[in-house]
Parts: C-alpha cells; sequence; structure tokens
C-alpha cells in the first residue's frame, strides 16, 4: 500500500463516526424528539383549556361577586313584627377553615317590642350521630325598636386547602329564631311561626371564590341535643374554573421551562445559574398561591418536588460531567508513573 492510499485511508476513517459517537447521537436525537413531543404537548394542552379559562373569566366580570342573592326562606308574607336579613360571606380562612358572614337587614317593630329577638346561627355537624353536644354558634340579638342590624360573626366550615386551586369548602348554617325571656331563658319559634316573622337571604363578596346556590335541607335530620333548627342550608366555595386553569397551567409551563435550561444547555453553563432557576420555579408561587402558608397547597408540593428533581438532574450531569475527566486523569498518572516521564 502506498503512502498515498495509507492517507486516503487514515482520512477516511477520522471521517467515519465511531461506534460509540453514533450511539450518543441516536440517544441525542431521542431526547430531543422527546422533548418536542412534551412540548407540543403541553401547547396543545393550553390551546384547549385556554377558551374555557377566557369564558369563565367573562363570566366572572359580567357577574361580579355580590351580584346575586339567594333566598333561604320559603316565600311568605311578613306581618307584624317582623325582619329581613341579609347574610353575606365577606372572607374565608382556608389555614383556620373558617367562614366571616356580614349579617346586615332591618328589624321592624308596629311599637316598641315587647321581646328581646335573638336569632343562632350555627355551623351545624356533618354527621350529627357521631358529635358530641350542639355545634359551634354565633347569636345575633334584635333591637328591641324598629332600627337597622348589622354584625360580623365567624363559623367553622369544612374543606382542605392542599387541594388548591382545586379546594373546596362547605358550611352547612343552621338557623334558629327565639325569643329572650325577661330572665334570660328563650322560648323558640315554631317553624310556621319563624317563617312568617323572618325572612333572610345569602350572597357571596369573597374575591376569587366562586358560591354555588345553595341547597336547602331537611333540618329534622341534623337536630341534635341542645341544638333545634328552623331551616338547614348547604353552602359551597369553590375555585372559579379560569384560576384553576391558569394555576395549572403556568405550573407546567414554568416547570418545563425550567427542565429545558437544566437539560439542554451544556453543563458549565448551567451551574452559574442554578439558584436562578430554583427562585425562578418558587417565585411564581407567590403569582399562583399568594399569601398562603408554605407547604399548605398542592402547588407547593409540585413546585418543591419540581425543585427537587431539577437539583438531581444537576447532579447527575455533574457526575456525568466529571467521572470520564476523572479517569482519563488517573490514567495519564498511571502511565507517567509506569515510564518514569
Amino acid at each position: 500500500m502506498t503512502d498515498e492510499q495509507r492517507q486516503d485511508a487514515r482520512a477516511e476513517g477520522e471521517e467515519r463516526p465511531s461506534a460509540r459517537s453514533r450511539k450518543r447521537n441516536v440517544t441525542t436525537r431521542g431526547a430531543y424528539r422527546a422533548g418536542s413531543m412534551v412540548a407540543t404537548t403541553a401547547i396543545v394542552f393550553s390551546i384547549v383549556l385556554m377558551p374555557f379559562a377566557i369564558s369563565s373569566l367573562i363570566a366572572a366580570l359580567r357577574h361580579p361577586t355580590g351580584s346575586r342573592a339567594y333566598n333561604l326562606t320559603a316565600p311568605a308574607t311578613l306581618t307584624g313584627e317582623w325582619t329581613k336579613l341579609n347574610i353575606a360571606a365577606v372572607a374565608i380562612n382556608e389555614t383556620t377553615q373558617t367562614v366571616t358572614l356580614r349579617i346586615s337587614g332591618f328589624h321592624n317593630c308596629p311599637a316598641r317590642c315587647a321581646n328581646v329577638e335573638r336569632i343562632h346561627f350555627y355551623s351545624v355537624h356533618a354527621d350529627p350521630s357521631g358529635a358530641f353536644g350542639a355545634p359551634p354558634s354565633a347569636v345575633v340579638d334584635l333591637p328591641a325598636d324598629s332600627s337597622e342590624v348589622e354584625q360580623q360573626i365567624t363559623l367553622p366550615m369544612s374543606g382542605d386547602l392542599i387541594n388548591y386551586p382545586f379546594d373546596h369548602y362547605r358550611l352547612l348554617l343552621g338557623i334558629a329564631f327565639a325569643k329572650v325571656t325577661a330572665s334570660g331563658g328563650e322560648i323558640p319559634f315554631s317553624p310556621a311561626a319563624a317563617n312568617n316573622t323572618l325572612a333572610y337571604s345569602i350572597d357571596n363578596f369573597i374575591p376569587r371564590v366562586a358560591f354555588a346556590p345553595p341547597k336547602f335541607l331537611r333540618p329534622a335530620q341534623y337536630d341534635v341535643v341542645g341544638a333545634s333548627y328552623d331551616s338547614v342550608s348547604g353552602i359551597d366555595f369553590y375555585r372559579p374554573s379560569y384560576l384553576r386553569i391558569l394555576t395549572v397551567l403556568l405550573t407546567l409551563l414554568i416547570v418545563l421551562a425550567t427542565a429545558y435550561g437544566v437539560f439542554i444547555r451544556p453543563f458549565t453553563q448551567i451551574i452559574p445559574t442554578v439558584g436562578g432557576l430554583v427562585l425562578g420555579v418558587w417565585g411564581v408561587r407567590s403569582l399562583l398561591v399568594g399569601g398562603y402558608p408554605p407547604d399548605s397547597t398542592g402547588v407547593d408540593l409540585v413546585l418543591e418536588a419540581s425543585i427537587l428533581l431539577l437539583l438531581l438532574a444537576v447532579t447527575a450531569r455533574a457526575m456525568y460531567y466529571m467521572w470520564p475527566k476523572s479517569r482519563a486523569t488517573r490514567f495519564k498518572q498511571e502511565v507517567e508513573r509506569v515510564t518514569g516521564e
């Protein structure tokens, strides 16, 4: 073989990729293909959900909180001494599972009222058979003359913040109407008498919280020792659809964007930006969750798990980057020791 033929063969060998190089190229193409499929899926998912979010947002703008009230009493003509009240839900505390209600209205007396009347607002036990004693309650005493009524009360409710933005809260609101005697005792009104002298409605003024129409329940099945109700209503609070969709999409896209930054960029460019990636993922929490305590919602758990996985990926890439170099250095040291150079 001539020198020219040897040079041609050497050049051909240099241009032909090795088996290891071909395997790396195949793996890289597969990773890029998987990444593009995930990105495409996220885009399609966002496009499909955005019309529902926009529709929900428009409905919320057209019908803001407090624009719709629901009557909780049967239609009746109020005569003599009567009271009309509105129960407005003005705030909820998801961590303590309580709801604040503003009671406002008007109490009418043809003359000076003979007795003080009292309204009990109960947070009824969902399972009376498994509960001991009367449920939590708040009291509103009506004035002894014709005048306005306004008072705020706080009652416990059931729910679970960990499911945010799919959390759901329920208040079983029981109401009992009674006369207060001179000795301080109470004489309950019969349901028929209460319906002829007391009317009340409920509406919602809590921002970023939707309000389902109340469900009327049979009071007798919730009666317990120490509490008998004239009416019991199931009141449900939940997040509007646009808030649920936007929270899911923003969480998904910020996690994907950070993952692409870790897996696609060269390792030497990742190290200086690891802190920024972590802060970027956790910083979106203030946008999605607001002032809720840390580790109290499902969004917190998703973001924390994402940060953990991203840091593990950076550590794995660091090992993959440094391990071949450490072996090459040891091999070079062994060669130098054997050859004495």
